[in-house]
């Protein structure tokens, strides 16, 4: 898997020198869906980007190798937010470490596929990073942990969510209000790492075109 994220942090590098999401098929889904922004300044790689980042990613999947079994992510405070969805999966929130801050070994999402060979039918394939900060010249988070030129950081907009944890992304604030939800007119900076399911897209692309 390391090897996997190795080759195309690698591919990044030989081929645009600027990490950008994929913004075709399912990724257009995404957009329509949540409002979402993507951001690239063509910033420059350097040497150290790349292993520094790998490091980083191995680190998180060793912290997280324990969640395989989505009934662990549920004992430590995970709990699912929103549907399924099409090359993404389920997201599983800690909301406690939602509000901690950046650590690259303690993600408050955790990304699950349905599988049916699975502990409860659920894999875990990735996970998602929020951070809340301002936005740049760049349209991307001012001091990002990863290099700006490898991650592109992304947020939702219109986001109602529910006491049940659904969530929906067509309705207005007063709508939301009326119908009993809480209205988010935009989410901190979010980043998706398929560290644990190889995405052709990138390791960091929004979305996973092998996740059905």
């Amino acid at each position: 898997m390391i090897r996997a994220i190795v080759t195309v942090l690698s591919t990044l590098l030989l081929v645009c020198g600027a990490g950008h999401a994929n913004q075709s098929g399912s990724g257009a889904q995404h957009r329509e869906m949540a409002g979402t922004s993507h951001g690239d300044d063509g910033a420059a790689v350097t040497f150290t980007d790349p292993q520094s980042t790998v490091e980083a990613l191995k680190r998180a999947q060793s912290a997280t190798e324990k969640y395989q079994d989505v009934r662990a992510a549920e004992a430590d405070g995970y709990r699912v937010f929103g549907p399924y969805v099409a090359g993404m999966g389920f997201h599983y929130v800690n909301t406690r470490l939602a509000r901690a801050g950046f650590d690259a070994e303690r993600p408050p999402i955790l990304l699950y596929e349905k599988d049916d060979d699975a502990p409860n039918g659920l894999w875990l394939v990735g996970v998602s990073y929020i951070m809340p900060a301002h936005a740049g010249d760049n349209e991307q988070p001012v001091a990002a942990p990863f290099p700006r030129a490898l991650a592109a950081w992304h947020r939702h907009a219109n986001i109602c969510l529910f006491a049940d944890r659904s969530i929906r992304t067509k309705l207005n604030d007063v709508d939301c209000i009326q119908q009993g939800g809480r209205f988010i007119a935009e989410t901190d900076w979010m980043l998706h790492a398929w560290i644990w399911k190889d995405n052709p897209a990138g390791v960091f692309s929004p979305t996973n075109p092998e996740i059905h």
